[in-house]
């Protein structure tokens, strides 16, 4: 991600984000992405 200051990250998560809404389609895999979301926020300590 290029060094463009925090609204240019909070763009690219609100991307990301919408991305995946789109891929999702069922509530299996929604738990699933809050899980993997929710691993990957632990391990970078946020």
């Amino acid at each position: 991600m290029p060094d463009a200051g925090m609204f240019a990250a909070a763009d690219q998560l609100s991307v990301a984000a919408n991305d995946l809404a789109v891929v999702l389609s069922a509530d299996d895999e929604v738990e699933r992405a809050v899980r993997v979301i929710e691993e990957a926020q632990k391990r970078a300590g946020v």
